[in-house]
């Protein structure tokens, strides 16, 4: 699904208080305060997306424990693996730069640069969502379903990270 960017756009827009507002008129204070709010809606769409592979790992870990509970210790290490996988690309996304240095910061980034970005952000919260159904399998999964389910969400995990490591290229696109 794509986003209607323009229409979100409209709406924050309005919701600016007044004072936000006349700042925005200052000439070159404008394109200042508009790059700061860049830079904090993809903090905010980084830190959603970390919060949601916590919460996927704190499913995984339920199903480490649901197996040790049961005596089925052969696939611990398999599902460990998923548990540190998620661990690494959580900490991928939440602490990811987005290109405050100082080089970087002097760029001026058009409208439509700006929306490959946030259309990139949308396109990551979906994949981060096709995790989760695919995660929640691994509650009651047992046997070769289980094994089949624990190949299948390692893959989309790696394949997750890959995409997220693509944040890079748009950036660098864009500036």
């Amino acid at each position: 699904m794509q986003p209607d960017l323009e229409n979100l756009k409209k709406r924050i827009g309005e919701s600016k208080d007044l004072v936000d507002r006349l700042i925005g008129k200052l000439p070159g204070y404008s394109g200042y305060v508009e790059k700061g709010e860049m830079y904090e809606a993809d903090r905010v769409v980084r830190d959603f997306i970390a919060e949601k592979l916590l919460s996927y790992k704190k499913t995984v870990e339920g199903a480490i424990k649901d197996q040790t509970r049961k005596g089925e210790l052969s696939r611990l290490t398999d599902l460990e693996a998923i548990n540190t996988l998620l661990e690494k690309v959580h900490k991928k996304c939440a602490h990811a730069d987005y290109g405050k240095s100082g080089a970087v910061s002097r760029v001026t980034v058009s409208q439509d640069d700006s929306n490959k970005i946030l259309e990139f952000d949308w396109r990551m919260i979906g994949r981060a969502d096709e995790l989760e159904p695919e995660i929640a399998k691994l509650d009651g999964a047992e046997g070769d379903a289980l094994d089949a389910e624990i190949t299948r969400i390692r893959k989309l995990i790696e394949e997750f990270e890959k995409s997220f490591d693509q944040r890079k290229n748009v950036i660098l696109e864009v500036i």
